[in-house]
């Protein structure tokens, strides 16, 4: 789901930057150069992914049984702190920003997204819903088009490569999620052409870290 978010407020930016802090600021025990967290850590202190150019931490870890996201940009992009939630962890249902929420509730459990190399295609109806209010309708698919790694800093893993594709009124998306069963999350994200295929932008991260209690 991509939304276009307001420029941020001092206000929103401090509020949502101390609620990133737990996971991302407090001070921590580094990392073992050979770490190379699993999905069990999502369950524990959680999981940290930064990208250096341009700066940015998003941390993950189970929150009461939903996985869940918080996402800080480098200031200068002018882009507000971001929490998500996810159905799965292929599929967002909620952004929450500039004290904003953007759901997608999905008529259809996600769960099957666990069988997708052997459905080859997963689709289901989806509703937008803009600060608890219904927007829009429209569907979202998921199509495997098989294997691949990616490599984090030293650690390699191998993921699932799914195309997954947004159409809702005007709105047109497709994105190029690559997705790591070992790590529990997708680990790249590439913005594709919704028309062509050709890839636009990606996030990738350059490392991969346990959180520390």
């Amino acid at each position: 789901m991509t939304l276009r978010p307001r420029f941020p407020s001092v206000r929103a930016l401090t509020g949502a930057a101390l609620l990133f802090a737990g996971m991302i600021a407090a001070p921590l025990t580094p990392a073992r150069a050979a770490d190379c967290p699993d999905a069990e850590a999502l369950h524990a202190a959680g999981v940290t992914l930064t990208r250096n150019t341009p700066k940015m931490a998003q941390a993950y870890r189970y929150e009461n049984g939903t996985l869940t996201s918080y996402r800080v940009d480098d200031p200068e992009l002018g882009r507000p702190p971001k929490r998500e939630r996810y159905d799965h962890p292929l599929a967002v249902s909620l952004q929450e920003m500039d004290g904003r929420s953007f759901a997608l509730l999905y008529d259809d459990d996600p769960a099957r997204l666990d069988q997708l190399p052997q459905l080859g295609n997963w689709r289901t109806p989806v509703s937008l819903k803009v600060d608890g209010e219904t927007k829009d309708r429209g569907t979202i698919s998921y199509a495997y088009r098989g294997t691949g790694s990616v490599q984090i800093g030293a650690c390699r893993y191998d993921v699932w490569q799914v195309v997954e594709r947004i159409a809702m009124g005007k709105l047109r998306t497709a994105f190029l999620k690559e997705f790591s069963p070992k790590a529990g999350l997708v680990l790249r994200v590439t913005k594709l052409d919704p028309e062509t295929g050709k890839a636009q932008s990606q996030v990738a991260f350059d490392r991969i870290e346990t959180r520390q209690k």
